[in-house]
């Protein structure tokens, strides 16, 4: 979601436009019929550039829920960023709302405004209150800047007497459905190594980074393993975003790319071009297409072509030009484990404000507060609490009291889940609080002493976001108020902390959850040290996507570009012996999967996939909230063979069979089709969250996840704590143990005293 940023000035093409003249607009019925757009001025002498149509709902743009405007006056807002290389030509806003039918038609109505300019007030007839309205309101395009804010003011009134500003009759509804279109035309760019990442990846740009890799062939392990390193650099950028990668073998596609060759392996467009010696990053026009950019990464052999793609990774180089030679390359220090940037540490208490952009993100204003403030906190998905109170949470927090602030709430929840409430105090009490909140980490853990709520691991751990919810309602004025209401605020001191000190790391495996939230256990390690993928022998492109995705996710968690991975073909996998293996097969084209059958839960290959049988999924609301341990497994051990044409794609977890406590992560698929539902599924936050367990079928739109075989554990408890962990889900064990401890103490001591005995009776006879 993006956030609102300081308005930009006019970049330099738009201030030789002629001079633009606004009209103060009018009030404007949904019943009329509304005023065309001014045209651009940029259209005509950019007509020849390439254009693309971009049509956003507000839920794309991050309104996840319908915008509610309640009381005499509020406002609420959607942001919009203009990519750098992308100039708005046209723009039409489709607008779907509705007002509350007791409003007075002549006295209400909702103002539209574009980064402050007033575009239309939009009024209703007393027919049209109370049902869904649409409006199609043309947008100057010259409006626009790099970051935009579109605001909606809502100004109602029910009464032509003395009115209650908050009455309940006051509200309208935008529905985040409604929708911007945009007609973006491109922007020439030079050939500049210094706009990178620009125009591959765009931070105004909110939506999935697609970076088509153009290779000369999609099986060159060489250049597969430096896409990898790119492809974990962009996603380090993207972030929330997502990712893909669609491979283009020997030929180039019509937008942004970046291309990867060697002297003796590269696409045919690069054949009349020289040689190279050294490593070298070269920005360069598409040949066809002036306006589209190619991002050229070279090397004489393999190991340049690793080196140049490792220095554009890691930000080793200062690029400036069109092209530029890596000469020496330093790699950083491994990385320790739990280290990643984006993770909070477990060495030091964390602020909030470490975890925010900017300060303002902690504070809230308006008239009456009903606002969130959301503080990402990602945490390594193996925190260990059973038997622990939670995870310290030290807040303190200030408001705008009035006389009825008593009657509103601080609420703590964390990824939507309520976790406790805490009242606010009036004007004559103490204007700010302070309190110390353990949050619940895991499923396995013991709630909060005034709180029976648990939080389920596979929430914990990913991309969470702390929520810290204001309730606080305006002063009562009465009927008839004479002055306007005081403007409330509220905010986290920036000096409020988290504190995971003390928390050891064992996680049962396999745990796809884990996986897809946080990309553990590979990420354990930021720069993927401890990470073998395995291609198949003879790799295709959708393999190829597939691979590249799945780097750029866990680079996306962890805030770092890995780019010390293994990467290895089907033949090579005892290589891997000793590391965590992401396995990347569409077919099993190789028989590897086949060779470790009894070890997973499914096997798919061309035309045919065999599980275990399935009795239901995991996803049922009383079992998100159960230890994978406890979690119920199917009855019967048998297994399905079935065959047919119909693809299916699943995610896979299980222990390796090469190295007891290493852990293989499978990307399968029935043919290289039903591979791209992986490659899909890994950018969707929706489908993510679905995916828990040790099997995780892909169809389509669909995920369903299932646990089928034992768990394991890894981690780091020392010995008797894993011992007393593992016995609590067996009373009978825990009883005999404890029979058996008292009976060895009972004989030990029996024996000591004997021997005491036995001693001063020898003492007595010598006498």
């Amino acid at each position: 979601m993006s956030k609102t940023k300081k308005k930009s000035i006019l970049p330099q093409w738009a201030l030789v436009t002629a001079s633009l003249t606004l009209l103060a607009p009018s009030p404007v019925s949904v019943a009329q019929e509304l005023p065309p757009a001014a045209p651009s001025s940029a259209a005509s002498p950019l007509a020849n550039l390439p254009l693309r149509e971009l049509e956003p709902t507000f839920r794309q743009l991050g309104q996840g829920s319908s915008m509610m405007l309640r009381g005499v006056e509020s406002e609420g807002n959607v942001n919009i960023s203009i990519r750098r290389d992308e100039l708005v030509e046209s723009a039409l806003l489709r607008l779907t709302f509705t007002l509350s039918p007791a409003l007075i038609p002549s006295l209400s109505h909702i103002k539209i405004l574009l980064n402050e300019e007033l575009l239309q007030t939009v009024s209703l007839t007393k027919e049209q209150l109370g049902t869904p309205q649409h409006v199609e309101l043309p947008i100057d395009a010259r409006l626009f800047t790099d970051y935009n804010r579109l605001r909606f003011q809502f100004i109602g009134h029910y009464t032509m007497d003395c009115e209650m500003p908050n009455h309940t009759s006051l509200w309208a509804a935008i529905s985040n459905e409604s929708q911007l279109s945009l007609k973006l035309r491109q922007l020439p760019l030079s050939n500049d190594l210094a706009l990178l990442p620009a125009p591959f990846f765009d931070a105004r740009d909110n939506q999935t980074v697609n970076v088509p890799i153009v290779v000369a062939n999609a099986g060159d392990m060489g250049q597969l393993r430096a896409a990898g390193s790119v492809a974990s650099w962009l996603g380090m950028l993207a972030g929330y975003r997502g990712n893909r990668f669609p491979i283009f073998e020997n030929q180039l596609p019509q937008r942004h790319a970046i291309v990867f060759a060697t002297n003796e392996h590269r696409p045919d467009f690069l054949k009349e071009q020289p040689a190279v010696t050294q490593p070298t990053l070269t920005m360069m026009s598409h040949p066809e297409h002036p306006t589209v950019k190619l991002l050229v990464v070279q090397g004489k052999d393999d190991a340049q072509l690793q080196q140049a793609a490792d220095a554009l990774a890691l930000g080793k180089a200062a690029l400036t030009g069109s092209s530029m030679q890596v000469t020496k390359l330093e790699y950083p220090e491994k990385r320790k484990a739990y280290d990643a940037p984006r993770w909070l540490t477990t060495k030091r208490p964390v602020l909030l404000s470490e975890l925010v952009d900017n300060p303002s993100d902690l504070q809230l204003r308006g008239y009456a507060l009903n606002n969130t403030i959301n503080i990402p906190a990602r945490m390594a998905p193996d925190l260990f609490s059973w038997k622990g109170r939670g995870v310290p949470l030290q807040l303190n927090y200030r408001y705008t009291p009035n006389s009825v602030s008593q009657h509103g709430s601080l609420s703590l929840s964390i990824n939507d889940q309520f976790i406790k409430a805490y009242p606010l105090q009036a004007a004559d009490d103490d204007k700010s609080g302070r309190s110390t909140i353990m949050l619940p980490l895991f499923e396995d853990g013991s709630t909060q002493t005034s709180s029976d709520f648990r939080i389920p691991s596979f929430l914990v751990g990913g991309d969470n976001q702390l929520q810290l919810g204001f309730q606080l309602p305006a002063a009562d004025l009465g009927r008839c108020r004479s002055t306007q209401p005081t403007e409330l605020r509220a905010a986290i001191d920036p000096e409020s902390s988290i504190d995971l000190r003390g928390f050891r790391h064992y996680l049962p495996m396999p745990n796809l959850a884990a996986y897809a939230n946080s990309g553990y256990p590979f990420t354990k390690y930021a720069d993927l040290s401890q990470t073998s993928v395995v291609l198949p022998n003879h790799p295709t492109a959708a393999d190829a996507e597939a691979y590249l995705t799945a780097m750029a996710r866990m680079s996306a968690a962890t805030g770092l570009a890995g780019v010390r991975f293994s990467l290895l073909n089907a033949d090579q996998i005892e290589k891997a012996r000793d590391t965590d293996i992401l396995l990347v097969s569409a077919g099993d084209k190789d028989g590897l999967l086949q060779k470790w059958s009894q070890d997973i839960p499914t096997l798919i290959s061309a035309g045919k996939r065999t599980t275990h049988l399935l009795e239901r999924a995991i996803g049922s609301l009383s079992e998100l909230f159960q230890h994978a341990a406890d979690a119920p497994t199917p009855a019967t051990t048998g297994l399905a063979t079935l065959e047919g044409e119909g693809p299916l794609a699943a995610i896979v977890g299980f222990e390796s069979p090469l190295h007891k406590g290493r852990s293989i992560v499978g990307l399968t698929a029935s043919d290289d089709a039903a591979m791209g539902h992986i490659s899909r599924g890994l950018s969707d936050s929706t489908k993510i969250s679905a995916m828990r367990g040790d099997l995780s079928f892909l169809r389509a739109e669909q995920v369903e996840s299932f646990r089928v075989n034992p768990v394991y554990y890894v981690g780091d408890l020392p010995w008797w704590q894993r011992m007393w962990f593992h016995l609590h889900n067996h009373p009978l064990a825990l009883a005999l143990a404890g029979i058996a401890t008292g009976l060895l103490l009972t004989f030990l001591v029996y024996g000591a005293l004997r021997s005491l005995a036995a001693r001063r009776l020898a003492g007595r006879n010598n006498v």
